[in-house]
């Protein structure tokens, strides 16, 4: 069986810089539907070089990041060295080592198809503290043809993907059934990127199934993506679209805001 922990070494420098970041629109959604303050304890699983991790940090909030990848755990210790409230982890959505009922919020930023949903559901319910949250991101590519670049750029990774993790998207109906019984909302939030061609270059090599530079296939794929950042560049930099799929769950729904 694939080590999936495994699947972004040699990718963390490049992921830090190329991958969209999360809106700042979280916070204030948080704050709103969860009475989410800098007072609150965070924990971030899967939280790779701290893209997430930085959003609360600058919050204010005492973070844990919680990530098994050395790598990518690294580059966020040495990116993030400088907020007193972080605290790096060497663990997993399994076993996170932290305390019973020791956090507010559980966040996950474009982790939650790596887990095994049972055990981490234990460990979820373990260390959350009561009212508290899952707060579940997802940054996903706009695929609903009102983009051409967005349609190029999907035919181009599709064509070379290998070894790809199969990940759908996340939906309510996923997460009810990932932890039966909760409350979940869905908030829909609208993201993109500007990036010149070293940058997008970088986020499509910033994926765990597309070719690196030392792979047979990547001078034709970097040569058609090429192709396609000339055909859609203005001024030297194309947009990708996003969407940013917020779901916050909790027990009840008397824990959310009313």
């Amino acid at each position: 069986m694939e080590d999936f922990t495994q699947r972004f070494t040699g990718r963390a420098d490049v992921y830090s810089r190329n991958r969209p970041t999360y809106p700042k629109t979280v916070l204030e959604i948080l704050r709103k539907e969860a009475n989410f303050d800098s007072g609150k304890i965070v924990v971030d699983i899967g939280s790779g070089t701290g893209i997430l991790t930085r959003l609360f940090l600058e919050n204010g909030n005492h973070v844990f990041a919680v990530e098994p990848n050395d790598e990518m755990r690294g580059f966020a210790e040495s990116s993030l060295s400088s907020f007193k409230n972080f605290k790096s982890v060497r663990g997993t959505a399994e076993d996170t080592t932290l305390n019973d009922e020791s956090v507010d919020l559980i966040s996950v930023g474009q982790a939650m198809h790596w887990f095994d949903r049972k055990k981490s559901r234990i460990e979820f319910l373990r260390i959350l503290r009561k009212g508290g949250f899952l707060c579940v991101l997802y940054n996903d590519r706009r695929r609903d043809g009102s983009s051409g670049i967005m349609e190029d750029y999907e035919q181009l990774v599709n064509k070379y993907a290998r070894k790809r993790a199969a990940v759908a998207r996340v939906e309510n109906d996923d997460l009810s059934d990932f932890f039966p019984h909760w409350v979940f909302r869905k908030f829909t939030l609208p993201n993109y990127q500007r990036l010149n061609f070293d940058g997008l270059l970088g986020r499509v090599c910033s994926s765990s199934y597309t070719p690196q530079p030392e792979e047979q296939t990547y001078p034709q794929m970097k040569g058609e993506l090429k192709s396609m950042f000339d055909a859609y560049q203005e001024e030297g930099q194309v947009t990708l679209l996003y969407e940013t799929n917020m779901f916050l769950g909790s027990r009840s729904v008397s824990n959310f805001s009313q």
